[in-house]
C-alpha cells in the first residue's frame, strides 16, 4: 500500500552541474604527471647530490661545483617544464572538450571506464573532489532486475519521484516493501559484484537475492577515496531521500558490504541513529564480506613506509608520494572502533572471512587472511562468521559458497527486531526510538 499521500511535498531538486568526463580525464592525466614527476625528480636530485658529494670529498669540489650548479638548473627546469606542459595540455584538452560538446558516450557509461574511474577515485578520490574534477564519482544508486542478470550494466535509479516510480513499478515480480542494498569496496564500482560470474552461471548476488526473496536489489556506486565516515553520512542521507521518494513504505532493508563497504554501512547506520533518520528502523540484516573491522595490515604497512621514507631527505619525495593516497585508504589502517561506531543493536550481523589457506584456523591463516584482510579483522565483534577457505579477497564478490550463506541469512523470516515495543525505530544502543 502506498503512503505517498501522507508525505509532505518535497521541494524541487536543483539540477546537477553538467559533467564533462573528457575534461575530468585530462585533469587526472595532468595531475598524474605532476604527482609522479616529483618523486622522480627527488630521486634524480638525491643521486646527483651523492655523486657531487663524493667529488667534493676527494678534492674536486672547485671543479665540480660549477658543473653541479648548471646540472641542477637544467634538471629543475626540465621537470618544471614537464609539469607545466602536462598542466597546459590538460587544460587545453579540457577547454576543447567543453567547447566542442561532442556526443561522446561518458567514460563511466561502460563497465571498463567505470571500473578504471573507480580505481582512480580509490587512490586519490578526495584530491579529485578538492579540485572539483568531473571524474570524481558521485554517490549513485543502481538497480538490477532478474531479467537483466546477463546485461552489461545495472540501471541508475532516476532522481525524479515519478520517474523512479515508473522504473521500479515496472517489475511486478519485485516486493517494493523489501530492499537489499549492496555496497562495494575500495576502488570498485557496482560492476565488481559480477566478477567471477562463471562460478555462478553469470548471476550475481543481487540477481540471486531478487530471484529467491522477491526483494528489490539496489547497488551503490560511491567515491571510495573520501573518508569512510563522510561516505557513511552521505549514504544515510541518500537513503532518507530514497525512502521519501519510494513508491511503497519499506518494511525491511538488508545491507551487504564488501571490504570497505561494510565499514561504510556501519558508519551510515551510526549516522542515521545519531541524527534520527527514518530508514534505519527498517534494517534487519547486515552482512560483511571481508570487511576490515579491525584494520587492514597492508594499509598499515604503507602508512609506516610513508612515515619512514619521509624521515630521510633522499627519500622524502617518495614518502610525500605515498602520502598522496586517499583518506579512504588511510581509514583502512585502523578499521572501525566498536566503541565509537557500535554494531546496530536491533539488526542481526553476519560475516564471511576469506583466507588463502585450506583452514581458517591457525597462525598462518590469521597472518595471511585473504591477502588483504586478516581473518580476525574480517570477523571483528561479529559472532556469526563463516570462513571461505582457499580464497582471496575478491573471491568474496561472487562465490557459490557465499551465495549459499547470503541465501540462508536473507531468506530467514523477519522477526520484527527492527522496531521497539511502540513500533518506532530502535536506537543503536537498543534503548528505543532515537
Amino acid at each position: 500500500m502506498s503512503d505517498q499521500a501522507s508525505r509532505p511535498p518535497r521541494p524541487p531538486e536543483p539540477a546537477p552541474r553538467a559533467r564533462n568526463e573528457v575534461r575530468g580525464a585530462a585533469g587526472v592525466a595532468s595531475e598524474a604527471v605532476d604527482i609522479v614527476s616529483r618523486p622522480v625528480q627527488g630521486t634524480h636530485d638525491a643521486v646527483s647530490g651523492t655523486v657531487f658529494g663524493v667529488l667534493r670529498r676527494v678534492g674536486l669540489g672547485p671543479v665540480s661545483t660549477p658543473v653541479q650548479v648548471v646540472h641542477d638548473g637544467i634538471s629543475t627546469g626540465v621537470y618544471a617544464a614537464v609539469r607545466g606542459i602536462g598542466h597546459l595540455a590538460g587544460r587545453g584538452i579540457g577547454a576543447a572538450a567543453a567547447l566542442a560538446r561532442p556526443e561522446w558516450r561518458p567514460i563511466t557509461g561502460n563497465p571498463s571506464g567505470a571500473v578504471l574511474t573507480g580505481a582512480i577515485n580509490g587512490l586519490v578520490g578526495d584530491h579529485m573532489v578538492a579540485l572539483d574534477n568531473d571524474l570524481a564519482v558521485p554517490m549513485t544508486l543502481y538497480t538490477a532486475t532478474v531479467a537483466d542478470s546477463y546485461a552489461e550494466q545495472y540501471g541508475e535509479l532516476p532522481r525524479g519521484t515519478e520517474e523512479l516510480r515508473a522504473v521500479v513499478c515496472d517489475h511486478p515480480e519485485r516486493d517494493l516493501t523489501r530492499l537489499v542494498l549492496f555496497v562495494h569496496g575500495l576502488g570498485e564500482t557496482e560492476h565488481a559484484w559480477r566478477l567471477y560470474g562463471e562460478a555462478s552461471a553469470g548471476e550475481g548476488y543481487a540477481e540471486r537475492v531478487a530471484s529467491a526473496t522477491g526483494a528489490t536489489p539496489l547497488l551503490l556506486r560511491y567515491n571510495t577515496g573520501l573518508p569512510i565516515a563522510d561516505n557513511g553520512a552521505a549514504l544515510s542521507m541518500v537513503l532518507t531521500d530514497l525512502f521519501h521518494r519510494w513508491p511503497e513504505a519499506v518494511r525491511r532493508l538488508d545491507l551487504v558490504g564488501h571490504s570497505m563497504g561494510g565499514l561504510m554501512l556501519r558508519h551510515a547506520c551510526h549516522h542515521a541513529v545519531q541524527t534520527g533518520q527514518p530508514w534505519v528502523g527498517a534494517v534487519r540484516r547486515m552482512i560483511y564480506l571481508g570487511s576490515p573491522h579491525r584494520g587492514a595490515p597492508l594499509a598499515h604497512r604503507v602508512d609506516q613506509l610513508a612515515t619512514r621514507l619521509s624521515r630521510w631527505s633522499r627519500s622524502k619525495t617518495w614518502g610525500e608520494f605515498l602520502d598522496r593516497r586517499s583518506a579512504g585508504i588511510r581509514d583502512l589502517v585502523a578499521g572501525v572502533s566498536d566503541t565509537e561506531v557500535p554494531l546496530l543493536a536491533h539488526a542481526s550481523h553476519h560475516a564471511v572471512a576469506a583466507c588463502v589457506t585450506r583452514s581458517a584456523h591457525g597462525p598462518l591463516a590469521h597472518a595471511l587472511g585473504d591477502l588483504l584482510v586478516p581473518v580476525d579483522s574480517a570477523g571483528g565483534a561479529i559472532t556469526d562468521v563463516e570462513p571461505l577457505t582457499s580464497s582471496h579477497h575478491f573471491h568474496l564478490l561472487n562465490d557459490p559458497h557465499v551465495h549459499e550463506h547470503l541465501m540462508r541469512w536473507l531468506t530467514a523470516e523477519d522477526d520484527g527486531a527492527g522496531e521497539d515495543d511502540e513500533g518506532g525505530p530502535a536506537r543503536e544502543d537498543g534503548a528505543g526510538p532515537p
